[in-house]
């Protein structure tokens, strides 16, 4: 609250390695900076880690990171200037600028305490230079009770600090190399975020972040929320809520730097995750009612909170984008940024920017950042109305001409936008990719033609096969009938010839003989009874030979 009013407060400034230079910035609900608040002394400038308005916003604290000369011989560094960075807070007047109230870590808390030496980590600074002074206390929260002490954490003492706001002495320590507590069955290291939860005469009740690592050193297996009792009769410390991380496949965030806890209104249980942008709502009984995140890489998130009384309302328009791939149908984008009130959104279009007339092209319920509505038909010309509840309207966009991609650029888009203009690297990669693909393609294209080409032959050397194959066939057949034919001629004119008797016959006549007899010279003996005369002989006795004959065996005439 500033002035009796909900406001917005957050630092502004430069982000150096673990800590920043700024100053604090209040806004009211329209999102105007009111007010600039800057630390009084003669650093004048703020750390990102804390800026918080209290008194009803009268006044505010601010942590500082101071750096001086330091002898640095017991960490051995000393053949030079050593550097180091104390951790500091003010308490500033809002309106005045005036100091109220500020603490200096190295008035109260030795450097021996520290778990981070010179050159340790990402943050820890070398000492070296001053440019790099060795962060040994590492402030991020300070907290302010209605006594008008304070609670200071440190994540490179791993130490929680009540500090007199009467003179700053330390009233106790919790955790670190000089706890003034013993801890009952639990430890914190790294910690953010320590508020006072109540106290009475005996007993004070704090909460915390407790990382349990800081990327380098690690004594837990995830990060949890703390609630701890400190019994200030027997200076025991002890748990009485240890609120662990969503475990998903078995892992959970395990934060090396930020994060918060934040006790709501209801009884629910705020956690952001810091290093992880994730943040957790817990009920009363601990159940994980919402799980959320700002990104799954390269983003990180110091600290999340959760307001329902904050009602923005900025002074700028709505925006509106509309786009159509190729004339036809349209897409229409809405938001407002900032802008917590508005509902739903009512869109409007015309192809004659002055004269109109507008037609109402649909409504879409807000349900994010942006909301958006597909149309049919494309118009030249948009506008859309944010509204709220009620139906009111809180506020008009500018009338927005529709983008139609020409033609070349077409195949950079899709029907719901065009990609981002890629970069010279990203252009030539595309473009080797493109050749390569292109380079497949052909030889892909080369090897199907080689392919049909090879098929093609083997068809046609199959065809010419076959039809030298019907050509031997229809030889064949041909000879065999020509054989036949001739054969069955031959055998006709034999066969006339033996039937007649006449001087053309007569030659084909002994020409048959010839050849029956040797036919039957040849195939006849061995093959008759009588075997070894010849046909057409007979064996005549002994009495009836011619004595003066010699010959064995004449010619049977008859």
């Amino acid at each position: 609250m500033y002035k009796g009013e909900v406001h917005l407060c957050f630092y502004q400034g430069t982000q150096m390695i673990g800590w920043g230079h700024g100053h604090g910035i209040i806004m009211d609900k329209h999102y105007r900076i009111i007010k600039s608040v800057e630390p009084g002394s003669y650093q004048a400038s703020s750390d990102m880690h804390e800026f918080k308005l209290i008194n009803d916003g009268k006044s505010a604290l601010m942590s500082q990171y101071l750096r001086s000369v330091y002898d640095l011989c017991p960490w051995k560094l000393c053949d030079g200037l050593g550097y180091i960075q104390q951790g500091a807070f003010q308490e500033v007047e809002v309106e005045t600028g005036e100091v109220l109230f500020e603490w200096r870590s190295l008035d109260h808390v030795s450097p021996v305490e520290s778990y981070v030496l010179p050159s340790s980590t990402e943050i820890s600074g070398s000492g070296e230079h001053p440019q790099s002074p060795w962060d040994y206390f590492h402030i991020n929260s300070i907290d302010k009770n209605k006594d008008g002490d304070y609670l200071v954490s440190a994540r490179h003492v791993s130490a929680v600090y009540k500090v007199s706001g009467v003179d700053g002495h330390v009233i106790w320590r919790l955790n670190g190399a000089k706890s003034d507590f013993k801890l009952d069955g639990f430890s914190f290291s790294f910690q953010h975020d320590a508020r006072f939860v109540s106290e009475n005469g005996t007993h004070t009740v704090i909460s915390l972040f407790d990382n349990g690592s800081n990327g380098f050193d690690r004594t837990q297996d995830h990060s949890t929320g703390q609630i701890i009792s400190l019994d200030h009769r027997s200076n025991i410390a002890s748990i009485l809520l240890d609120l662990d991380p969503p475990f998903a496949d078995g892992h959970a965030h395990l934060s090396k730097s930020q994060g918060n806890f934040q006790r709501l209104p209801n009884g629910n249980i705020l956690m952001g995750w810091g290093n992880d942008a994730f943040w957790t709502e817990y009920s009363p009984d601990y159940e994980i009612i919402f799980y959320g995140a700002l990104g799954w890489s390269n983003v990180m998130n110091y600290r999340v909170h959760k307001f329902d009384n904050w009602v923005g309302l900025p002074l700028t328009k709505p925006a509106l984008w509309a786009y159509s791939k190729d004339g036809t149908e349209m897409i229409l984008y809405s938001s407002w940024n900032g802008a917590t009130e508005v509902k739903t959104w009512r869109y409007f279009g015309s192809n004659n920017k002055t004269q109109g007339p507008w037609e109402q092209l649909g409504q879409g319920v807000k349900d994010g950042f942006e909301t958006v509505l597909d149309h049919v038909r494309t118009y030249k010309y948009c506008y859309a109305e944010g509204l709220d509840n009620d139906g009111h309207v809180l506020g008009t966009s500018e009338i927005e001409t529709t983008y139609i991609p020409n033609e070349l650029m077409r195949e950079y888009c899709d029907d719901k936008a065009c990609r981002f203009m890629p970069s010279q690297e990203q252009r030539i990669i595309e473009q080797e990719e493109k050749a390569r693909l292109q380079a497949e393609q052909e030889i892909e294209e080369a090897n199907q033609l080689l392919s049909e080409e090879q098929e093609e032959r083997e068809r046609l050397e199959k065809e010419l096969q076959l039809s030298l194959e019907r050509e031997r066939q229809k030889k064949r057949k041909a000879r065999i009938y020509g054989g036949t034919f001739g054969g069955l001629t031959g055998l006709v004119i034999l066969l006339v010839l033996l039937a007649t008797d006449n001087f053309i016959s007569r030659p084909a006549h002994r020409l048959t003989r010839l050849l029956w007899s040797q036919v039957r010279r040849r195939f006849g003996e061995g093959s008759r009874p009588g075997a070894g005369l010849r046909w057409g002989y007979k064996a005549i006795s002994p009495e009836e030979r011619d004595s003066e004959s010699m010959v064995p065996m004449i010619t049977n005439e008859s």
